[in-house]
């Protein structure tokens, strides 16, 4: 009797275990599906976000009276260099956000990066916004794509047409 008690109690420590081990498998896999779907709720929420963003770019290049709510140049731009600044900014935040959201990893934003930066119009556009590149966070993706375009921008102006293609 003693040894069936002993046979029971164990069978019953190991279903307990077992029922244990895999309601932690179960919560293990509910936390990463929650954590999943915050993330994909954040990406959706950075999509609409630049898609606003985008819009409103699109609206201020079309309208000189809403373009002037963006001129912070620290220069005299005239109203066709703000639309061409305006527009290059729509280009880089583009490949910016293709680059946060995984679309493009980052060589393949650079490499997008080194065509548009045959374009002087882009060229001098980075360097008038220097300063709005100052203070982002040191490891935000941004400070990194912006490093290394401000290298492409250096090498684009210095050297000749061809060295971004090798």
């Amino acid at each position: 009797m003693t040894a069936g008690l002993a046979f029971a109690a164990g069978a019953l420590t190991a279903f307990a275990a077992q029922r244990l081990h895999d309601e932690n498998t179960l919560l293990a896999h509910l936390d990463r599906m929650h954590q999943e779907q915050q993330q994909h709720y954040q990406r959706i929420d950075m999509a609409d976000k630049h898609r606003l963003q985008f819009d409103l770019l699109c609206k201020a290049v079309q309208d000189p009276d809403l373009s002037a709510v963006l001129d912070t140049y620290e220069i005299e731009v005239s109203q066709t260099q703000l639309r061409q600044y305006l527009f290059a900014n729509a280009l880089y935040g583009n490949i910016l956000h293709a680059f946060r959201m995984g679309t493009v990893n980052l060589d393949e934003a650079l490499g997008h990066m080194r065509g548009i930066c045959q374009s002087r119009i882009f060229r001098e556009y980075w360097e008038v916004t220097l300063h709005h590149r100052a203070s982002l966070p040191a490891d935000s993706q941004e400070r990194l794509l912006s490093g290394h375009v401000d290298e492409i921008v250096t090498r684009a102006s210095d050297e000749n047409d061809q060295w971004w293609v090798s």
